[in-house]
């Protein structure tokens, strides 16, 4: 499995079997719920190791219609996780690294990478930053999981 690779039904199963520590729960959506609430411009994406699915992530293409922080050309990075197996492995912070170039791939033309990130979210801040996303010195207040830092990467 590449590294980055977009979600298919059929791997439905696998990525429902990713888990996340206590400490992070929080921070992200239970996935159930969040492979229901796919659509054509918010998709799904998963980060591999060797043959297994060890992460996963959403593109929102339409971040910008609800997030007015968010430029017109931009889209959105959501629920970004490694499963708790996975973490130590650097598999985060290569995929944030060639997440650029993957946009490229599938056809996704966009200026920036918008995301949230929780105030209290210690481990993933400075992660963030590492792979060039840059904080806007604004926070987010409506998302219903605490203060969030609201970071933005030039693509």
């Amino acid at each position: 499995m590449p590294l980055l690779s977009p979600y298919r039904p059929e791997q439905q199963d696998r990525v429902l079997a990713l888990s996340l520590h206590e400490a992070q729960q929080p921070f992200v959506a239970p996935i159930a719920q969040t492979l229901a609430e796919l659509q054509p411009r918010l998709s799904a994406h998963l980060i591999g190791h060797g043959d297994q699915v060890a992460g996963f992530f959403l593109i929102d293409q339409d971040y910008a219609q609800h997030y007015p922080f968010a430029s017109a050309d931009s889209v959105g990075l959501r629920s970004f996780f490694i499963d708790q197996r996975f973490q130590g492995l650097g598999l985060a912070k290569r995929s944030l690294q060639a997440l650029p170039a993957y946009l490229q791939a599938q056809g996704l033309a966009a200026a920036a990478v918008f995301l949230t990130v929780n105030c209290k979210n210690a481990a993933a801040i400075p992660l963030y930053r590492q792979c060039g996303f840059e904080d806007t010195g604004a926070l987010y207040l409506d998302g219903g999981y605490g203060p969030q830092h609201i970071m933005r990467l030039a693509l």
